[in-house]
């Protein structure tokens, strides 16, 4: 389960609570419990409201994966 999602519902709040609390809307709520990517704002207006130190941040928001073509990749390995 999404750590966003956990957090929240620990809480008993609603998805509309959270997005009060962090100043985002709720549309914005649903996508990072979806585990879209969002502003570094926005991860910290979140993880403020749920009272989560910043030092956690990739506990609750993992690190997006590079989506850079497999043949740049290639041309690196070749010219390092």
């Amino acid at each position: 389960m999404n750590r966003i999602r956990a957090a929240r519902q620990a809480r008993g709040w609603t998805q509309a609570d959270l997005a009060t609390r962090a100043r985002v809307s709720a549309r914005t709520i649903h996508a990072v419990e979806k585990g879209e990517d969002c502003r570094q704002a926005t991860k910290r207006r979140v993880l403020i409201a749920l009272a989560v130190p910043w030092e956690a941040r990739f506990d609750y928001f993992p690190r997006m994966q590079s989506v850079r073509p497999v043949a740049d990749r290639a041309l690196e390995r070749e010219s390092a």
